[in-house]
């Protein structure tokens, strides 16, 4: 059975990010996709310290003690990532990022994927209604993670999210996001 493992970057639970998330999840699970939602502000994440453990061959791991512990296994039999944040100050929330900062133990000490590719769906919102406004740094984000087996298949992006039920008005993005998750392979 698949498994898909969701990252909402967003403080707001039910806001725009997480309703576009559970949309994806819910068009996986009738496709028996195995899934769970991690939300980064209810966890305990601190930031790399640099200090290349990770780096060892024999680790797989960082060596921080704190909820990412448990998530690098899961990562590693995980088949899809969701990866989501709202834009704040044209780039990822703080909470995304801190995440992405602690995935370099998904590399090897040669940089090469550890635990496999991780085919992966971003979404993101912006109250910026222009929809090409971002796609430069989107691109750059999703580029610079394909060394860590971070590949990307699909990018949502909710569009004028000014409040935190926007989304709600965007019911092709909704319907978009559930396909997502429908078209889903399960191996």
């Amino acid at each position: 059975m698949s498994k898909l493992i969701a990252f909402v970057g967003s403080p707001r639970k039910n806001g725009n990010i997480d309703t576009v998330v559970k949309e994806v999840i819910r068009g996986a699970t009738e496709k028996q996709i195995d899934t769970k939602i991690y939300y980064l502000n209810d966890m305990t994440i601190k930031p790399c310290q640099a200090c290349m453990y990770c780096r060892q061959p024999e680790h797989d791991h960082c060596v921080i003690q704190d909820d990412l512990k448990q998530v690098y296994a899961e990562i590693k039999e995980a088949d899809y990532l969701i990866l989501s944040s709202p834009v704040y100050i044209h780039q990822m929330s703080g909470l995304l990022k801190n995440l992405l900062d602690r995935f370099y133990p998904l590399t090897n000490e040669k940089h090469k994927p550890r635990f496999g590719i991780k085919k992966t769906i971003f979404i993101y919102s912006q109250a910026a209604p222009i929809p090409l406004i971002f796609n430069r740094y989107f691109r750059y984000t999703e580029k610079s993670l394909k060394a860590m087996g971070i590949k990307p298949i699909k990018r949502i992006t909710v569009l004028g999210a000014f409040t935190k039920d926007s989304i709600q008005k965007k019911k092709r993005i909704l319907n978009k996001a559930y396909n997502v998750g429908k078209n889903l392979a399960n191996n």
